[in-house]
């Protein structure tokens, strides 16, 4: 994984010519997405050196670099960040049970689907997300409860929470 951190440094800072570039070089379609996946992240772990990203990022974040986080890390040491600002995000990488960076789901689209009456839908998946995001900013800690804000959200749907 180092060895795509590396490739990563070399190649250009916009992910469209990054990927342009490896895919003119014959690298593997998994390779690519990976070290495009470092070039378009890294600009956003470098800026927790200057302003600290909320549990919603972070959530999106780790949901987007998922086992790359190790390497990214490493990458945004090397372009300077101190360790004191990327420690954090480490730190909840380490911790099986964090709920940002390893999240568990209360419930599962098929509980949504059966609980509330809904058609299998993006709108489901979206809904698995909210509750995610509410269980991390410490709204819900329940199946009852995710069930409960799901109804909330739904009922919500034409004022700020929009799906």
């Amino acid at each position: 994984m180092l060895s795509l951190g590396k490739l990563a440094s070399l190649l250009p800072s916009l992910p469209e010519a990054a990927e342009s570039q490896l895919l003119n070089l014959k690298y593997a379609r998994a390779e690519i997405r990976a070290v495009v996946t470092l070039v378009k992240n890294l600009p956003q772990l470098l800026s927790c050196a200057t302003s600290e990203m909320s549990l919603r990022e972070q959530y999106f974040f780790f949901q987007d670099v998922g086992s790359l986080f190790p390497v990214l890390a490493v990458m945004a040491v090397a372009e300077g960040i101190s360790m004191d600002a990327v420690t954090p995000m480490i730190n909840r990488y380490l911790s099986s049970d964090d709920q940002v960076a390893h999240p568990q789901p209360l419930v599962t689209g098929k509980d949504l689907m059966q609980a509330l009456s809904l058609p299998a839908s993006r709108r489901v998946g979206e809904l698995l997300t909210e509750i995610q995001i509410a269980r991390i900013e410490g709204k819900v800690d329940s199946r009852e409860a995710a069930l409960e804000f799901a109804k909330q959200v739904i009922s919500n749907k034409g004022s700020s929470q929009e799906l």
